[in-house]
């Protein structure tokens, strides 16, 4: 179990250059990846995007990569064969335009496409790779030692839940016999004792009430929540979906109840399931 929030940083170095790699992660209901600083290298952007989908299934991950190539953000050299036919161009226009004074050199620099860069794409990503590997390692150990504690508070909303229900339970009985009761009692007030007519009020009103069905929902998705918590792999959505059917459930007891004390469980069950949810919407 896995929470979405996570930091990791990596370093590594290539041939005259270095690569830092910083990497955050936040929640996020699906898989979001955002790279800055290799705008100009379009090609090794996806392939950081890549490494971010290959070991991680939720979250928003920013990753931030600085290349240094000595202080430059990445080294470039002319290329004298092009920059030598361009000058000779740029005379023969000049002498065709009858400008006495020939080109100077400076009038090539702003042309960009003399310039290429000295390091490839394929001899920087060892590095980055190495970098980013660094980054996801510490990012994933962070989100495993946040998912644990996390795990922790779902165990204990998890036991909760399960109390709630034997209470929740053990009331729907206790109301069935105190409602039988009270109608006995209210029939001999009158002066009228009929069981069979105790049995069919206790009978109209146990179906108008029945939540019997509602329960066995909760239980069977108190289960399923159960086994999820020590499994691994991403759980977070299948948590969350769950907790927000069982907060259902407990809306249609609520709903339904007849007594302050079920009543009040219902609502000790929403509150749960709530609490549940929240933590979940945090896990991948």
């Amino acid at each position: 179990m896995r929470s979405m929030t996570g930091f990791g940083r990596g370093r590594a170095e290539g041939e005259g250059f270095s690569v830092q790699v910083d990497v955050r992660s936040l929640n996020h209901r699906f898989l979001e990846v955002r790279v800055r600083g290799l705008l100009d290298l379009p090609a090794l952007m996806m392939r950081c995007e890549e490494l971010v989908k290959e070991r991680f299934a939720r979250g928003s991950f920013d990753v931030n990569v600085m290349l240094d190539f000595g202080g430059f953000r990445r080294p470039r050299a002319i290329n004298r064969e092009a920059a030598k036919r361009l000058w000779g161009e740029l005379r023969s226009l000049a002498r065709e335009l009858g400008v006495e004074a020939p080109p100077r050199l400076e009038a090539l620099l702003p042309l960009g496409v003399l310039l290429e860069e000295t390091v490839s794409e394929e001899e920087i990503w060892p590095a980055l790779a190495e970098a980013m590997e660094g980054a996801l390692a510490e990012v994933a150990a962070f989100r495993e030692r946040e998912g644990e504690k996390l795990a922790e508070v779902l165990r204990r909303e998890t036991d909760n839940l399960r109390k709630l229900l034997v209470r929740a339970e053990e009331e729907v009985a206790r109301a069935k016999e105190t409602f039988a009761r009270r109608i006995r009692e209210r029939l001999v007030e009158i002066g009228v004792l009929d069981e069979s007519r105790i049995s069919l009020e206790v009978s109209l009103w146990a179906e108008r009430t029945d939540v019997r069905e509602e329960l066995d929902r909760v239980r069977a998705h108190l289960l399923r929540l159960e086994e999820l918590l020590p499994a691994e792999g991403p759980v977070g959505r299948e948590l969350e979906f769950l907790a927000q059917e069982i907060g259902r459930e407990a809306n249609t007891l609520a709903a339904k109840s007849r007594g302050v004390p079920l009543g009040e469980l219902a609502l000790e069950l929403k509150l749960c399931a709530d609490r549940i949810r929240e933590q979940a919407r945090n896990l991948e």
